[in-house]
């Protein structure tokens, strides 16, 4: 049996450079090689192609492993007929794959389904990174492939002309120099480009390194290396796949720049290599109030780190992991110690549930006590179709099973030896609708919510709680969000949908509180989730403590993870006055009280409707608290505010306004609940107010709060 890799060639990008790299590595582990030439095949005739691939391949015999390193940019015909030719000659066949085309290119996104055909002819799939595994998963991969995920790309280099790094405040940039952060960076912190383009930023310097060994000393003299995005293509193509750029960087001895929705953020992060950050400002901010001794920490890491893809050693596992997956039927796959369950105490799975979802899909969901490493999902066959290392993770879409399929999750520890499975769920399969009265009702405003509503809507349904109904209220949609809210009452009888002329969020949630019949009402914004339990724990805990609303703490989920937020000191799970809970926000500092984080007795929110003002979160949550007599509190996380998967939100367009209109929607707010809410609490609503001010003219550093403010505490 022979081993061999193929290998680009003629094209002379860093796409070559990148398969050059490879291929070379390879040959320390006794592949051989098959050259590829990247030419103009569109004159070419079928037969002319059959000769050249004949060739390519001709001294391969059968039982031969051929990594195939794609795209080879001659096509898909081209790469299709290869993988062809080699299962012909009785090859096998492994896909590395260096870049997704159909995902890379926005004009290509149409070859997606063939693309995913012809990985589907390989035994094993190499991907950079678990996203794009979950990408192809999710597009069509047959069950049962097999992948190995690449993490990082090697950059092979000769230590011997390396500086150690000293501490220095810039930043080295090796990509494009027209990309707009570049020609637009204004910043104090310089910034050296490695480019030919002419940089045109201020405090922008183009270096003068055109080989890599070049490039590699001047990198090595210290600073940051950046790696970032121009476009939303290119964000979405960085949480997919690699960047060889990024590997250079830490080859050269210094730490990192990335965006926080990179594919390797963790492996960043967790091995202390550099700054994972949301925007250029909050980079450049971290570097210029950066002392020696933290940037020498980073040094550290990143010493300890390089050897690794200095050496290769990242595709040497990629490529040994790869042939030996074609031998086991254990490799690629996730390494469990063994079929046996070590259910600890502190892991316990409370529920699960399977339901419809739109689409022809299946939503599964659970509910989990304790925090393990992440979660692994089987069909009822025994096949895994999930791997998470999300250790928050409580809901799935599956796609392609029949409705009859059951499923199981299993949570994991990671330990030296590999997965150590701590809790499994039993299987859980689609069940008949059991609908009660509702006890509580849970409204949804929706409006051109077409990407999210969906998840939203499932994670609600999923719900440990047969006595709720669900008011979605479509405030005059214009994308395909009426289609898929119709499918779901079509489909769920405790749904009800009410559709009406765009209004604004805060008509649309009062139209559905005209419509509730449950007991207590709660909200979930469109785009948001509620963990499984949330309904039932909130609803039993205000029932048995006769409260008027129910409260629980949450999460908000962005690009940097889960932070929790709304996290009170107060007794949990016992009745406590409202006086005591609007004390316990005053002196945590929160901004304002949420709306969507609890349960409301529906008698209080029919007599106190929601005002017609933009941010209204801030005006109806104290004014409708205010009204009432107590609360109780569960610290569990069981609302999920997220600001990951949907941009240009409300809140988001809100704060793109000027300081001057933000400052009266504040004032509007504020004043509203002074003057509607309960008189007799004014004195607490007052200090709220208070409270709420000096927290924005902390961070806006607009004058007019600081008149308001004034004007407020002079109040009687």
């Amino acid at each position: 049996m022979n081993l061999y890799i193929t290998k680009l060639n003629a094209m002379g990008n860093t796409m070559q450079a990148m398969q050059h790299m490879t291929a070379e590595i390879a040959h320390q582990l006794g592949f051989r090689e098959m050259g590829i030439y990247y030419y103009n095949t569109r004159g070419e005739s079928l037969e002319h192609r059959n000769v050249r691939q004949d060739g390519i391949i001709a001294g391969m015999q059968a039982g031969d492993i051929v990594i195939c390193q794609f795209h080879t940019w001659n096509g898909l015909g081209f790469e299709r007929a290869l993988v062809d030719h080699i299962k012909a000659y009785r090859g096998r066949v492994i896909i590395f794959i260096h870049s997704l085309e159909a995902l890379m290119i926005r004009g290509s996104r149409f070859m997606l389904g063939e693309t995913v055909d012809l990985y589907n002819q390989a035994e094993a799939l190499i991907v950079p990174s678990y996203e794009m595994k979950k990408l192809l998963l999710n597009s069509g991969i047959r069950p049962g492939m097999k992948f190995i995920v690449q993490e990082m790309w090697d950059y092979t280099a000769n230590l011997n002309f390396l500086d150690s790094p000293g501490f220095r405040k810039e930043i080295h940039y090796a990509g494009a120099g027209d990309a707009p952060y570049v020609t637009g960076w204004n910043y104090q912190i310089p910034l050296k480009v490695y480019s030919p383009t002419a940089a045109n930023g201020r405090n922008v310097y183009r270096v003068e390194a055109s080989k890599p060994e070049q490039v590699l000393m001047e990198l090595s003299k210290g600073g940051f290396g950046l790696e970032w995005y121009h476009d939303e293509q290119s964000y979405e193509y960085m949480r997919y796949s690699n960047s060889y750029a990024l590997s250079q960087y830490l080859a050269a001895g210094i730490p990192v720049i990335v965006p926080s929705g990179i594919s390797c953020r963790k492996l960043i992060e967790e091995n202390h290599l550099g700054l994972a950050v949301d925007s250029l400002e909050e980079a450049v901010n971290q570097v210029e109030m950066m002392g020696e001794a933290t940037y020498q920490e980073y040094l550290r890491h990143v010493e300890q780190f390089a050897p690794g893809i200095r050496n290769g050693y990242y595709t040497k596992k990629c490529l040994i992991e790869a042939v030996w997956a074609l031998f086991r039927e254990d490799l690629g796959k996730p390494l469990i110690q063994s079929d046996d369950i070590y259910s600890l105490d502190s892991f316990i799975f409370a529920g699960t549930s399977l339901k419809k979802s739109y689409g022809e899909n299946l939503a599964l969901s659970w509910d989990l006590t304790g925090k393990p490493d992440g979660f692994l999902i089987f069909d009822s066959s025994g096949q895994l179709i999930e791997e998470t290392e999300n250790s928050y993770q409580h809901y799935f879409l599956i796609k392609g099973y029949r409705e009859e399929e059951g499923f199981t999750v299993k949570a994991y520890v990671n330990t030296q030896k590999g997965k150590m499975v701590v809790a499994e769920s039993a299987p859980v399969y689609l069940s008949a609708e059991s609908c009660k009265k509702p006890s509580v009702s849970m409204v949804v405003p929706a409006y051109n919510a077409e990407t999210s509503i969906s998840r939203t809507i499932d994670t609600i349904l999923a719900q440990s709680f047969d006595s709720l109904e669900i008011v979605i209220v479509d405030d005059g949609s214009t994308d395909r969000t009426s289609e898929i809210i119709a499918w779901y009452r079509e489909n769920y009888t405790n749904i009800k949908v009410i559709r009406q002329e765009n209004r604004g969020v805060q008509m649309a949630r009062n139209t559905g509180i005209s419509h509730v019949e449950g007991e207590y009402t709660g909200f979930v914004d469109s785009d948001d989730m509620v963990r499984p339990g949330m309904v039932k724990r909130l609803y039993s805990s205000a029932v048995k403590n006769q409260c008027d609303i129910a409260v629980t703490s949450a999460y908000q989920i962005d690009n940097r993870g889960y932070d929790p937020i709304i996290c009170y000191p107060v007794d949990e799970d016992t009745a406590i006055s409202i006086e005591e809970f609007l004390k316990a926000h005053i002196s945590d500092g929160y901004a304002l009280p949420a709306i969507w984080n609890k349960l409301y007795r529906t008698s209080l929110v029919k007599r106190h409707p929601f005002p017609k003002i933009r941010f209204e979160d801030e005006a109806w949550t104290p004014y409708v608290l205010s009204y009432a007599e107590n609360i109780c509190y569960l610290n569990d996380c069981a609302y999920e505010y997220d600001r990951s998967v949907c941009t240009g939100s409300l809140v988001d367009k809100w704060s793109g306004r000027l300081r001057e209109e933000q400052f009266l929607d504040h004032k509007k707010s504020i004043l509203f609940y002074l003057e509607h809410g309960n008189q007799e609490r004014h004195g607490l609503l007052k200090e709220l107010a208070m409270s709420e001010l000096g927290l924005f003219l902390r961070t806006m550093g607009y004058e007019g709060y600081k008149t308001l403010l004034k004007q407020i505490a002079d109040m009687k």
